[in-house]
């Protein structure tokens, strides 16, 4: 018996506009962690080279109480900062593996 007698309104191209919009939407997840990940970049530069500066003043003698209070908090936002990166190169690889998925499933949606 056809599907269609149980009145299913089944329409070939019903998948490739499910799996479509979810394509279109790794993408756009895609562009924002990518986004995410390059802003962080240069931020660790900046407080590495202030981690770095702040201990030559510290081995200098100049503040050393604040300069080590100033390391510290470096040193912890570095931290905080190497985790987030560490999240999101997570998020992407699961955005990899759904695309691979997707590829069995709608061939013409994995990229």
């Amino acid at each position: 018996m056809p599907l269609t007698a149980f009145r299913f309104s089944f329409r070939e191209d019903v998948d490739e506009r499910r799996f479509g919009r979810l394509a279109r939407l790794l993408t756009v997840i895609q562009v924002e962690i990518e986004r995410e990940s390059a802003e962080l970049r240069p931020s660790v530069e900046r407080m590495t080279e202030c981690a770095a500066f702040s201990s030559e003043a510290m081995e200098n003698g100049e503040g050393s109480e604040r300069m080590s209070a100033r390391i510290d908090t470096l040193a912890r936002n570095l931290a905080l900062n190497r985790g987030r990166q560490v999240s999101l190169e997570e998020q992407m690889s699961f955005v990899d593996r759904t695309r691979e998925g997707l590829l069995r499933i709608v061939p013409s949606h994995g990229a």
